[in-house]
């Protein structure tokens, strides 16, 4: 097991242990740690009773933090597990998650999804049905916690029709996806099965060919359908059932038309209407990817705010909003892949189309310094002069001659006029708009790639190139890094390296405006946390120091794998010191949490006791923090 891998590892431990008890943790440390393992193997590594170690499998499996894949072994099946580290790690945004579908979505979605986030994944009806809830809100339960869903935010639903409709909003919206058979087993035995099926349909579909190109052909094949069982479906109502609905009626004698009997929403004459409703025998869980999307746009506009100021990144915030239903992963090579190679493709979205699903409540006025007074919309009013129009800088070749001036004066005028005779509030939708072109100029004119211009229609059109946006990203949390841990003068020789490729420490120096000795200490420092690497030139066969060239280079991805190596275990350990600081209290955290205890510390606690308290929740939140911060690096570094 490599470093990254057993850092990884601990980490993971570390969760488990904190969230699901020390059995979890045991069991998921020794599949990560010895990987696939058969049932008998995993017990005599655990050391745990066999039941236990069934029970403990059930619930992981049930979380999607363990996966199964059955082999024939002889005459018999053989069902063998694996740990899925990074679905582990995904419980640490746990509390972002719930917070932002609050946020969108309301308390209701905020009551599914953490509900969903405890249950793994679920059966829509058994959900309902465990709410505790019916459609008449007198009806509905109470207390905390019904049939094992527990009231996890401040209200819960009121009714079973409301928690139905934000379940719907949720599968609609990819906040939830429909779960299959793929997603139990691992990724590995899924593409081993789907590149066998593609064989042989391959085979029997064109006969006979050499093997170059049936690899070439199965090879194209998998990738598409791989990225299809990662997306999944994306149908508009998947996951969704058509359901006849009490509507009302104007006239009960009154006979559908035939457009009305082939439309979706077909109305009959009993005053019922088919609308879609979640299906109920679906199997549901909890879209990790959504929430990575979500995530990388806030990073963004957080990105571009310190670059261009926050009126901007809200627009770009918008811009990006728009274009969130239509992208499923973060990660989407093949995606990418297919935009580059059909342009038409790519997604884009136009001034025009993003003025009508702007947030009304950003307000844009006075962001954008205004023209100066004699212009309006970057055209000249009629009868205002200037020295230009005056003629006086034609003597030293600026000015654009009389004939054109005078060409254009008419035209000029009449498009001064129009502008006049327009209405107030399409003035005023005109001048937002041209306000939100004047901010995507400012994002697609800086030298980070925020947006890119594709056209003209509706008022310019734009996209967002994601690869070369978040590569940028990844460099600035690197060079930020390398600045706070060697200083300024090994971030500059890391930019030269970057840009220049292999470079002795000569040719280094010289570019770099220093002395060779200055940096030698810089540069071997660099690649002691391994920012850098070396590689060795020899000259003669001896391979003698002498006579050796030295080139020092960057990798980027090798360099993003030990910063990762060092965060994971930096999360551990500040995991472990927690728990550390939790222990050492814990007796009077029992006691300050007992029922009759709870909102009267003050009158039972000694005034020793609760600075205790106070100076335990001081720690506790600084390291919760670092925590967060290190959590947003691995988001960058590895998921963006």
């Amino acid at each position: 097991m490599g470093c990254l891998k057993k850092n990884a590892a601990e980490l993971c431990a570390v969760l488990l242990k904190e969230i699901y008890g020390e059995v979890s943790s045991r069991v998921a440390s020794v599949l990560l740690e010895y990987g696939r393992l058969n049932l008998q193997t995993l017990v005599r590594y655990s050391k745990l009773p066999e039941k236990i170690v069934k029970q403990t499998l059930v619930v992981l499996i049930q979380l999607h933090l363990v996966v199964h894949s059955t082999h024939k072994e002889g005459h018999r099946d053989e069902v063998y597990y694996e740990c899925t580290w990074l679905q582990v790690y995904e419980l640490l945004h746990a509390g972002k998650m719930i917070a932002m579908v609050e946020e969108r979505f309301g308390t209701d979605g905020a009551y599914i999804i953490s509900n969903m986030l405890q249950m793994g994944h679920v059966r829509v009806s058994d959900f309902l049905a465990g709410s505790g809830l019916s459609d008449n809100p007198k009806q509905a339960a109470t207390n905390g916690t019904s049939n094992g869903v527990t009231d996890a935010t401040k209200s819960a639903p009121t009714s079973l029709a409301s928690l139905r409709a934000a379940m719907g909003d949720l599968l609609r919206s990819r906040y939830l996806i429909q779960v299959h058979e793929h997603h139990m087993h691992p990724q590995t035995d899924v593409i081993n099965d789907v590149r066998a099926k593609i064989t042989r349909q391959v085979k029997e579909s064109h006969g006979a060919m050499s093997d170059l190109k049936l690899k070439k052909v199965v090879d194209a094949q998998l990738k598409s359908k791989l990225r299809e069982l990662a997306v999944g479906d994306i149908s508009e109502n998947a996951g969704m059932k058509k359901r006849m609905a009490q509507v009302e009626v104007a006239t009960s004698n009154k006979r559908p038309s035939k457009r009305a009997k082939l439309s979706n929403n077909f109305e009959d004459v009993s005053g019922k209407e088919a609308v879609w409703q979640i299906d109920e025998n679906s199997v549901v869980r909890v879209n990790h990817e959504k929430f990575l999307i979500l995530f990388r746009n806030k990073e963004l506009v957080t990105m571009a705010e310190r670059r261009l100021g926050k009126t901007t990144s809200l627009v770009f915030g918008q811009l990006l909003k728009a274009l969130e239903d239509k992208i499923h992963r973060c990660q989407d090579t093949a995606g990418m892949e297919e935009e580059e190679s059909d342009p038409k493709k790519k997604l884009k979205i136009s001034t025009l189309e993003l003025s009508r699903t702007f947030d009304k409540d950003i307000e844009l006025g006075d962001t954008i310094a205004p023209l100066p007074k004699n212009t309006v919309n970057g055209k000249k009013r009629p009868n205002d002069f200037n020295d230009d129009d005056m003629g006086l800088n034609r003597a030293n070749g600026t000015g654009n001659g009389d004939d054109e001036a005078e060409d254009d004066e008419d035209e000029e005028r009449d498009e001064w006029a129009e502008d006049q005779e327009v209405n107030p509030e399409t003035a005023a939708k005109k001048r937002r708009m041209a306000i939100i072109k004047d901010h995507l100029d400012l994002l697609a004119q800086d030298s980070y790639p925020f947006v890119k211009s594709e056209g003209n229609r509706g008022l310019g059109e734009w996209s967002v190139d994601f690869g070369a946006l978040i590569k940028t990203m990844k460099q600035v949390e690197i060079e930020k890094i390398i600045e706070q841990r060697f200083g300024g003068v090994a971030t500059r020789l890391l930019r030269i390296l970057q840009e220049k490729g292999k470079l002795d420490e000569k040719q280094l120096a010289t570019i770099a405006l220093r002395k060779s000795t200055s940096i030698r200490s810089t540069l071997s420092a660099l690649q002691e946390a391994g920012h850098l690497e070396l590689q060795e030139v020899p000259k003669t066969a001896d391979r003698a120091a002498s006579r050796t060239i030295f080139l020092w280079y960057y990798d980027p991805d090798r360099a993003r794998l030990n910063v990762l190596h060092d965060i994971y275990k930096a999360m551990s350990r500040t995991l472990q010191r927690i728990a550390h600081e939790r222990s050492e209290v814990q007796p009077l955290l029992e006691k300050a949490e007992r029922t009759d205890i709870l909102g009267k510390e003050e009158l039972y606690l000694s005034k020793a006791e609760l600075r205790t308290i106070a100076r335990f929740r001081v720690i506790e939140e600084k390291l919760l923090a670092q925590v967060g911060r290190l959590d947003r690096q691995v988001m960058i570094f590895r998921d963006y």
